[in-house]
């Protein structure tokens, strides 16, 4: 989402728009979130916005539903965000996942057709278009809305008030059109234009809602506006460089994975400790150089803490005495230590250890209540747990010289 759709809001679009449309009555879509008890209606504007190019002619309900599942995919799958405990569209995400075997990082290209050879898919048509098509009307015929029951039935009467009025002045963005085989969605003259013209402002007034419905349900969960799609590519070519050069001018002792206990040298791979798809940040201080492989059997993984996480802090601690730290660096230490960045040179291994557990264990612990696997230990190749992995937090000043010589 854009920082300047970030505290956008529908009722302010048509004053600087591209397409000035005062016939349409689009004050009425900052209305529509109001009182939302699950994401439907959320990703139902969504879908609308994503599928505009397709809507030349009217779309059946079931083409809009394949796009809110594509748009939930990132948040559930592999955000492992909480959509609302009933909500039936985090678990039609769910139950595609696990039938499907998909990868959580899977493409919106291969997701649409998954979804498209689905048997199930009908099904979940029918459950999740049962109601928010005719629902998300509401604001724009609040009388009629109040007057009717919340169920299908009373969705139906009020898809039939908003069709008498499509095409005038008071019109709502779309119609359903009822045939035998699916239920059809037209958008209403003007709207399509309008939408188009106007898509990353209302997208961003869409994704500002659906985070602040999120974060509701998801607290203490870092960066969910942040996980509302799919990753875009990312680089750990600075942070890459940075390891390699502290590698390389280690001296002795050598730096040591500190999954592994393997000697650390040209050949290496940063790795979050705790996972990116839940901190969703390359901040320094959760990354960590390790052999190839290791990150690969980690995955999204939380470390085993009483193990790992010393050693954590221990390897940071030492990279917190090295001469010549660059500013921007230390800033990103202070920020995360809750220090100025003049004391950091002063820092003992044991203080920075203890601040570490302080700032690490409840974000994992909050990562764990959302679902990601915890416990995770380094594996050799015969599947035994490793020796250095058994011997527990007293190995860390092995590995990476005692706290005598860090001082």
């Amino acid at each position: 989402m854009s920082e300047a759709a970030a505290d956008l809001t529908v009722a302010e679009i048509p004053l600087s728009s591209p397409v000035f449309a005062p016939t349409l009555r689009t004050g009425e879509l900052g209305a529509v979130f109001r009182d939302t008890t699950s994401s439907y209606k959320f990703f139902w504007l969504l879908a609308i916005i994503d599928l505009l190019p397709e809507f030349d002619r009217p779309l059946p309900a079931a083409r809009l539903v394949q796009a809110m599942v594509i748009r939930a995919w990132a948040a559930v799958a592999l955000f492992r965000l909480s959509l609302g405990k009933v909500d039936r569209l985090q678990d039609c995400v769910r139950v595609l996942q696990a039938s499907s075997g998909l990868p959580a990082r899977t493409s919106a290209a291969r997701l649409s057709r998954t979804l498209g050879a689905w048997p199930t898919l009908p099904d979940w048509v029918d459950e999740l278009a049962r109601f928010v098509p005719g629902r998300f009307l509401g604001s724009w015929f609040p009388q009629a809305a109040r007057a009717t029951p919340y169920d299908r039935r009373g969705s139906r009467e009020l898809v039939a008030v908003s069709d008498c009025a499509f095409g005038r002045a008071d019109s709502g963005p779309y119609r359903l059109i009822e045939t035998r085989g699916a239920v059809l969605v037209e958008l209403a003259p003007g709207w399509r234009d309008w939408l188009g013209a106007n898509r990353a402002l209302v997208l961003g007034f869409a994704e500002q809602q659906l985070t602040r419905y999120l974060q509701a349900r998801n607290p203490n969960v870092p960066g969910i506006v942040n996980k509302l799609e799919l990753p875009r590519r990312r680089s750990l070519g600075p942070a890459r460089a940075w390891w390699a050069e502290i590698i390389a001018q280690a001296g002795e002792p050598a730096l040591a994975d500190i999954f592994s206990g393997e000697t650390l040298d040209k050949r290496f791979e940063v790795d979050h400790f705790l996972p990116w798809s839940f901190v969703v940040h390359d901040e320094f201080w959760n990354l960590a150089p390790i052999v190839p492989g290791v990150n690969r059997n980690k995955s999204d993984h939380l470390p085993a803490l009483d193990l790992y996480l010393p050693r954590l802090a221990a390897l940071h601690a030492r990279v917190l005495r090295r001469p010549g730290l660059p500013r921007r660096l230390a800033q990103a230490y202070a920020d995360f230590l809750g220090v100025d960045p003049s004391q950091l040179m002063g820092l003992t291994p044991q203080w920075i250890e203890d601040r570490y557990h302080q700032l690490v264990r409840p974000l994992a612990q909050i990562a764990a209540n959302q679902g990601f696997p915890t416990g995770w230990r380094s594996v050799s190749e015969d599947g035994d747990t490793q020796e250095i992995a058994a011997e527990g937090g007293g190995q860390t000043m092995r590995l990476l010289g005692s706290r005598g010589d860090m001082r």
